[in-house]
């Protein structure tokens, strides 16, 4: 599997939807993936690309590579949806509560 597509449709297929529900999901219409299968598009939009990459908490790094998934692309997946994680719940925080996560985090991080 090394198409952007045959990787659409493996995360798909794992999390037990249909390209269609995605779409809907997302925002698009199903034909976009139709044309991505058949090769008259080559690749999807960026925008679209990224939704897609956010609906299944991956990196849109994880669609376009070529190899297929290993070990290490599980952990950046993974590493990626925390940060997205971190990211969305920060939206909730005031200016102060953000100034005392970043001087906590940099101090994790230093250690």
């Amino acid at each position: 599997m090394n198409t952007t597509y045959d990787k659409i449709v493996q995360l798909c297929t794992a999390r037990g939807i249909r390209l269609s529900s995605l779409a809907q999901a997302i925002g698009i219409r199903s034909s976009v993936f139709t044309e991505l299968k058949k090769g008259r598009t080559q690749q999807l939009s960026a925008k679209t690309l990224q939704k897609v990459a956010d609906y299944f908490g991956v990196s849109t790094d994880r669609l376009l590579e070529s190899s297929e998934g290993t070990q290490a692309d599980a952990v950046r997946d993974e590493l990626y949806a925390k940060r997205r994680l971190l990211f969305d719940m920060s939206e909730k925080a005031s200016v102060e509560t953000l100034d005392t996560i970043i001087k906590i985090v940099g101090a994790l991080i230093e250690q």
